[in-house]
């Protein structure tokens, strides 16, 4: 029952394709609350508090790519201008290699694909666009899971951080995008 509520909750939380930002600021809603302190802004999430300037997203997205447009303008409306690291697909080589190995990893074909991190940890990652505003509320379910959220192909895993393979594979995707550097493991590869 507890995977079915996280699966609920994020499903809830996240949108694929178009018309799935919402411009409404109302998604605090149930156990959320918005308080400002002096310098630090945070929202508490059943009970969990998540400060916003110590969220960051990383992305791969392609400048031809509406979605990829929309997000980079609701991350840094709704989290600050230096909220968003974006790495552009489109005739950058590097970039490229780096993305066939989140699709490796992750199955992730599609953009934008975008890492949610939280004081330098990546809590979630995400395939296509998402109800940036939800980004406190997928944060703390995935520390009350102990996990990291993966979201590709509508659907949604959870990775535990207590499961040795989950923590090499978050390893190798932390170096991919936010290190922005080819995973250690596979840096002198030439096999795909």
């Amino acid at each position: 029952m507890k995977k079915f509520g996280i699966v609920l909750l994020l499903i809830l939380l996240v949108g694929f394709g178009a018309g799935c930002i919402s411009d409404s600021g109302s998604s605090n809603t149930g156990s959320s609350t918005q308080t400002t302190s002096p310098g630090q802004e945070y929202v508490v999430v059943n009970g969990t508090r998540i400060y916003l300037n110590d969220i960051h997203f990383y992305m791969y997205g392609m400048k031809t790519c509406p979605h990829c447009h929309r997000m980079r303008e609701e991350i840094p409306k709704a989290y600050g201008n230096d909220s968003l690291t974006y790495y552009e697909l489109v005739g950058n080589e590097e970039n490229t290699k780096l993305f066939q190995q989140v699709y490796q990893l992750t199955g992730i074909q599609g953009v934008p694909a975008i890492a949610i991190t939280y004081n330098g940890t990546i809590y979630a990652i995400i395939e296509g666009e998402f109800n940036v505003t939800a980004t406190p509320k997928i944060l703390a379910t995935a520390m009350q899971n102990n996990g990291t959220f993966l979201v590709v192909g509508g659907k949604v895993y959870l990775l535990p951080w207590d499961k040795d393979d989950a923590r090499e594979t978050l390893n190798r995707l932390h170096e991919i995008f936010v290190e922005h550097r080819m995973p250690s493991w596979n840096a002198n590869s030439t096999s795909g």
